[in-house]
């Protein structure tokens, strides 16, 4: 497993996403995680809130693989 810090080009899309899913309260770090996998093309996340992340549809692949 690999820890992946934000960088200063996610804060668009995390922003983005948390506006898309504004009606799931979507938080900063659900949609931090996303946009990192996005931007280095991971599709295997490691989350324990399942019922958000499984309702996210990233740019890069249909959908992701959710860890553990």
């Amino acid at each position: 497993m690999v820890i992946e810090p934000v960088a200063a080009i996610d804060w668009d899309r995390i922003d983005e996403l948390m506006g898309q899913h504004a009606d799931m309260d979507l938080g900063i770090v659900d949609a931090s995680v996303v946009a990192a996998a996005e931007r280095v093309g991971v599709a295997r996340i490691a989350t324990l809130d399942r019922k958000d992340a499984s309702a996210i549809r990233p740019r890069h692949v249909e959908s992701f693989h959710l860890l553990p």
